[in-house]
């Protein structure tokens, strides 16, 4: 019977944003022992779907007989700040803890995202692998799932046998990705040998660039790198990392691993960052401006025969740090007289109280962001009305969140004028259609829509948004894809398309 450790440390860290910790942990979802084994094999789970995929793809190859997952903790929390010291070294306590009391282990499996930083250091990933590979020993095989928007480091890279990183943006391949973990984990376990060599470049692509759809760079480059797998390759991942961290370790990453292969690792690696590379020119923003937001948003209200619009606000995107709350967007569609609009998640629980004190039906004068004192998150003041009230539960049908269960806390629909606005209690993105749809709201028939979200919405809208009919806005925010707007300090300069002649040559 194969004895394998579960564990994962999830967060997605914007220098720019206020630190985490513990309570953003709980309120996201921190799972203990037998909780995660519970939570990865639930109908509807709400852990994170890589351990879901990884018990699945193990139970389906051992029984779940044959097997023993000896599941330590999974903490994840909404990206945010950097993670505080305290709560993270707490953290590091228990997975050693864990490790320790575990016994003999055949295997671990490492839930991670990659992206994160603490207080204390722009490497918190690199702590929890080497801690790890500590605890067990350089025998035991270790395996770890990354989001795309990991930034990876030299102990990340030395401390885990083999990265598997997402396909995907929208990352709709996270179940799929945990899969594949246990199944090169298997191969390891089976005496494979994995030799990997990674590439990093100076090109720190925009979040609005980094889709994978086709006809996109990044889909188009993560395509031609699955094209190399075969009997010696066994894993290719290319992380575009996460700017907003903001550190050393920032930039365009391909990890290629193969079956004790160093050389064809290498020679694949610097040949599909060259492709990259060379393909850097596609890595710029196209956005429009708020005034043309407006105008399209105008005209789409007053002729119902036109196409339906999607607005995307990304520089707010709760999915990076930003808290969801800014108000540049539905200011402006207000002052203007937008109508058949509806626009959400807004992230604002004193809004969301103020809205259950005055009681379905009622009207009342909605204050927003009278708590918040983030940047960019300016208070505004309209008056609404409460269309209906919610526990904000429910289990999603479209994109990102299918099969999922979804918490946005209490949460409350409100007419101003001719916007429709969802508030919520719980900081997140706006991943799909049900959140609208799981309050009563008809989104087939808006004429627009404003999303807190930079890209991941789209798998979630694809369904009634093609994208043609999407815009993305731009305008202030802890997340904006203009990185001229950000004061950089740990970021490696140059970098594209930040500095439009930053340089990269392949290594010797």
């Amino acid at each position: 019977m194969k004895r394998i450790a579960v564990l994962g440390f999830a967060l997605e860290s914007n220098a720019f944003a206020p630190p985490c910790g513990r309570a953003d942990f709980e309120q996201r979802g921190t799972y203990r022992g037998a909780e995660i084994d519970r939570e990865a094999r639930a109908e509807h789970p709400a852990i994170y779907s890589g351990i879901s995929g990884f018990y699945a793809e193990m139970d389906r190859r051992y029984g779940r007989s044959g097997w023993q997952p000896v599941p330590v903790v999974h903490a994840a929390s909404q990206p945010a700040g950097p993670v505080e010291e305290d709560y993270f070294k707490g953290l590091l306590a228990e997975f050693e803890a864990g490790l320790a009391a575990a016994g003999p282990l055949d295997g671990v499996y490492i839930a991670e995202h990659g992206g994160a930083t603490a207080t204390h250091t722009h490497d918190p990933d690199g702590e929890v692998f080497a801690l790890v590979r500590r605890a067990v020993g350089p025998d035991v095989p270790v395996v770890a799932t990354l989001d795309l928007h990991a930034n990876v480091s030299d102990v990340m890279m030395d401390s885990v046998d083999v990265l598997v990183g997402y396909r995907t943006n929208p990352h709709v391949d996270i179940f799929e990705r945990g899969a594949e973990a246990a199944r090169l984990l298997e191969e390891l376990m089976a005496g494979v040998r994995p030799t990997a060599f990674r590439v990093r470049l100076p090109l720190v692509g925009p979040s609005v660039t980094l889709l994978t759809a086709d006809g996109h760079p990044y889909g188009d480059l993560i395509r031609l790198g699955q094209s190399k797998l075969d009997d010696r390759v066994m894993n290719v991942t290319i992380l575009a990392g996460f700017a907003f961290a903001d550190t050393p370790k920032n930039g365009m990453t391909v990890i290629v691993t193969t079956r004790d292969d160093p050389a064809l690792a290498k020679r694949l690696a610097v040949e599909l960052a060259a492709a990259g590379w060379a393909d850097r020119g596609r890595y710029v923003p196209r956005m429009i401006g708020l005034d043309d937001a407006v105008t399209q948003a105008l005209a789409a209200g007053a002729d119902p025969m036109s196409p339906s619009l999607l607005f995307a606000d990304p520089a707010d995107n709760p999915g990076g740090g930003g808290r969801g709350n800014t108000t540049y967007i539905l200011s402006a569609f207000l002052a203007a007289g937008v109508h058949g609009c509806i626009a959400g998640v807004f992230f604002d629980p004193a809004l969301v109280e103020q809205a259950f004190a005055a009681g379905e039906g009622n009207g009342f004068r909605a204050d927003l962001n009278t708590r918040e004192t983030a940047r960019f998150s300016d208070p505004l003041s309209w008056d609404a009305r409460v269309v209906h009230l919610h526990d904000g539960r429910f289990v999603g049908r479209h994109g990102m969140v299918e099969g999922k269960s979804v918490d946005l806390g209490r949460t409350a629909v409100l007419a101003l004028d001719g916007v429709t606005l969802v508030a919520i209690s719980k900081r997140q993105q706006c991943l799909s259609s049900d959140f609208f749809e799981a309050f009563g709201i008809d989104v087939a028939g808006a004429r627009s829509i404003v999303v807190k979200s930079r890209g991941h919405f789209r798998a979630g809208f694809q369904h009634l948004f093609p994208p043609e009919r999407i815009r993305e806005v731009d305008v202030p925010g802890l997340t904006s894809p203009n990185l001229a707007n950000f004061d950089w300090q740990g970021l490696p300069r140059p970098v594209f398309p930040l500095d439009p002649d930053a340089a990269w040559a392949p290594p010797s």
